[in-house]
């Protein structure tokens, strides 16, 4: 009888690290997608701010490089917001009917992908915010 409870807890200990693996993985992508997601109002703000200061100039029939600087941002700011929902619509934490193979391999997938969201995320705020600050 102790054997058979030894080795159910070793079963189930061997199972669980297996399980946290995957935990981890999954805890470690989403930390990436927490880490930018509360920047979307920003990024949807300096994309308006863009917009309105090249239509301001567009309307004053100023011809200045600005004008493309400032759409070139804002395009930037607006497939960086996009790219979050389009990855977001896409994940799916329910892993149910994948082994533990299949989970770490779609978690390190979704990694490479949520971490080009978050760089383009950054990216895209960090040229408004210079353009902006001009």
């Amino acid at each position: 009888m102790f054997l058979v409870v030894l080795g159910l807890i070793f079963f189930s200990a061997c199972g669980s690290s297996e399980e946290s693996e995957v935990e981890r993985m999954k805890r470690e992508v989403i930390a990436v997608h927490d880490e930018v997601m509360p920047l979307m109002g920003e990024l949807r703000s300096f994309q308006r701010s863009l917009e309105e200061k090249a239509d301001e100039l567009d309307s004053r029939g100023v011809e200045s490089p600005l004008v493309g600087e400032y759409r070139t941002a804002a395009s930037a700011c607006s497939a960086a917001y996009e790219g979050m929902f389009i990855w977001m619509r896409q994940f799916d934490m329910r892993m149910e009917e994948m082994n533990e193979d299949q989970s770490l391999a779609y978690l390190e997938d979704q990694a490479i992908k949520v971490a080009k969201v978050n760089e383009d995320i950054k990216t895209a705020l960090k040229l408004a915010e210079s353009l902006l600050a001009e």
